[in-house]
């Protein structure tokens, strides 16, 4: 499907400029209305408007990003907002900052107490998480960036690879744009504002299980949403019915879900078609690996454990491995890698055309200054 690039700017340019609107609305709202159902009803037009707008972009290196950070992550901090709670309710917050954090997916650094160690699995230090800026950082984020820069030579050229290679670079590609991107955006909240950010990653491959992997180091902006606004509601709702310990289960269940219907939407946006059954497989399957797991480690204290590095890649492989059987095949189908490699070019010459643009609707404006000075 061949873009019009120029067109596809305009449009961005819209949604982004209605989204920073609809900000600047539930900003004042939030000062005028206590919260409750007067706030939520009065939320509701922005809600709506944050799942509509994804549909003006054709673009996936434009829809993609907006349908997570605006229609997945805005529309659960507005959700935690109706209550007086999650990031943006916080009373001292000025509009600048309100309309960062409302637009940008930036996982805040809550202030923690340091708790004990117990063993070497443990890591409760929040410097492991904070998002400190130093030299380390900068090294290891462009290896990773120049990594992502090689993949994205080698998908033009990927015809001549084995499909299983293939399928594997893919993921591989797809995990470090988006930790890429995640982390450039908490980079800017940081430097510019002074946020105090938390990083979206930490070091994924070297989960020590399958809860420490989606609960803790996987993407941990969007996992601090469905917690917030899924889990623990879930978890206090329930827990007088069934218990804690079933209470916990079902959550992770109705977390889970949760997670593939955004992801679901979030596909829909990229070709308005609806999946098949693999994406919700693949979550559900994640899901119930995760309680079985939770509930054979408290059951079985294990003297033993292998080694933190080899426990990851095997929790790594394992997710990468169901991701490429399950839900990957669908994404191929609508031939998402191609598109995303074809807009990559498209927004170059777009960009690449902009300057000459510009400096020809800029000549009449020099022409007439410089007859002035004469």
């Amino acid at each position: 499907m061949e873009i019009d690039m120029e067109e596809e700017m305009n449009n961005f340019i819209m949604v982004w400029f209605t989204v920073a609107m609809s900000s600047c609305y539930c900003y004042g709202t939030t000062k005028l209305v206590p919260k409750g159902t007067i706030r939520f009803l009065l939320f509701l037009p922005a809600l709506c408007l944050l799942y509509i707008l994804p549909l003006y972009l054709k673009a996936l290196i434009f829809s993609i990003p907006t349908a997570f950070f605006v229609t997945w992550l805005t529309s659960f901090k507005l959700l935690l907002l109706v209550f007086d709670s999650g990031p943006l309710s916080t009373p001292s917050l000025s509009l600048i900052h309100f309309l960062t954090i409302y637009c940008l997916p930036i996982k805040l650094q809550k202030p923690t107490s340091p708790t004990k160690q117990n063993g070497p699995y443990k890591q409760n230090n929040q410097n492991s998480v904070t998002l400190n800026i130093n030299l380390g950082f900068l090294i290891h984020y462009a290896i990773k960036g120049f990594i992502f820069y090689l993949l994205t030579i080698v998908g033009y050229n990927k015809h001549m690879l084995p499909q299983k290679l293939a399928s594997f670079l893919i993921c591989i590609y797809a995990y470090l744009g988006l930790e890429l991107s995640l982390v450039a955006f908490a980079m800017i909240g940081r430097v510019v504002l002074g946020i105090e950010a938390a990083r979206p990653f930490d070091h994924p491959y070297l989960s020590t299980s399958l809860q420490d992997f989606w609960g803790r180091r996987w993407n941990r902006v969007a996992a601090g949403a469905l917690k917030s606004t899924i889990f623990y509601p879930t978890l206090n709702g329930t827990s007088r019915l069934l218990g804690r310990k079933w209470a916990a289960i079902v959550a992770a269940v109705v977390t889970f879900v949760v997670s593939d219907v955004m992801h679901e939407v979030i596909f829909y946006y990229m070709g308005r078609v609806k999946f098949g059954g693999g994406i919700p497989t693949f979550f559900i399957f994640q899901g119930i690996c995760v309680v079985i797991e939770s509930t054979i480690k408290k059951r079985m204290e294990a003297k033993w454990r292998l080694p933190q590095t080899i426990i990851g890649l095997l929790v790594f492989v394992f997710n990468l491995s169901t991701f490429m059987l399950l839900a990957l095949p669908e994404l191929l189908e609508l031939r998402v890698d191609d598109r995303v490699l074809a807009e990559y070019v498209a927004l170059g010459h777009f960009l690449k055309d902009l300057g000459p643009t510009w400096a020809k609707m800029g000549r009449p404006f020099r022409t007439q200054f410089t007859s002035t000075q004469m």
